[in-house]
């Protein structure tokens, strides 16, 4: 039976983008397991929205790597297997170098751009002196949006919006697997300090070698995950 908000309330733009930034900022700060269902009805009544609005905005986040859709089992978080934070990582250790380096030899980073990375990285101390794991995972890429970001390469800083999302999953996954922040802002130092010199080159292999050793992190945690599960 059809209920009245669906017959009343046709889909709503601003409710639309309302509600999907609201369920994207539940997904990013762990509301769901990895694997879990999103049933649109219940989830219409709790947001108070309808089912083709909620059904749009499922399908805006799975454009955005935080939702699959399914065919017949509808929409779940997506799991974070090894395979797939593999692919994150050995992607973003390949393109946010490339942008950093781009950003530095171009002279793209100027005093006003400096500004902000340094605010973005004062942030992050904040966050973690707080031990505000979610506002830390969003200042982290933050931060790193701010080194990339003045490449102004277009398509690039497109697609690593998307990996940012998948990161952001995978951060929330190592908090899942008994990881912690601890470290994390010292990890991003180096980056930092090569970007105040001016080394375009020391900067790639600063940011490159940060986002390697994260994408360990979160390989060893998802094995060993997959290999209690395995003799459970």
């Amino acid at each position: 039976m059809t209920s009245h908000k669906d017959q009343a309330e046709p889909s709503s733009p601003t409710l639309g983008a309302e509600v999907s930034v609201r369920l994207q900022e539940e997904i990013l700060a762990g509301k769901f397991q990895p694997g879990a269902a999103l049933r649109e009805i219940p989830l219409a009544e709790e947001y108070g929205a309808s089912r083709q609005t909620m059904r749009e905005a499922l399908r805006s986040l799975s454009d955005l790597g935080l939702v699959e859709l399914h065919a017949r089992r509808g929409a779940r978080i997506p799991t974070m297997s090894p395979s797939r934070a593999r692919e994150v990582y050995t992607l973003r250790a390949l393109l946010e170098p490339y942008a950093l380096r781009a950003a530095l030899v171009e002279g793209r980073i100027r005093s006003t751009e400096m500004a902000r990375i340094e605010a973005a990285y004062n942030h992050m101390v904040e966050c973690a002196n707080m031990n505000d794991v979610p506002a830390l995972i969003e200042a982290d890429m933050a931060f790193h949006w701010e080194l990339c970001s003045p490449c102004n390469h277009g398509m690039l800083l497109d697609f690593l919006k998307r990996l940012q999302n998948a990161t952001r999953q995978s951060m929330v996954h190592m908090k899942v697997y008994g990881s912690d922040a601890e470290g994390e802002v010292e990890s991003h130092a180096p980056i930092l300090r090569a970007v105040r010199e001016r080394d375009a080159d020391g900067a790639a292999q600063a940011m490159r070698d940060h986002i390697n050793a994260h994408g360990e992190r979160l390989l060893i945690k998802l094995l060993e995950a997959d290999e209690e599960q395995g003799r459970s």
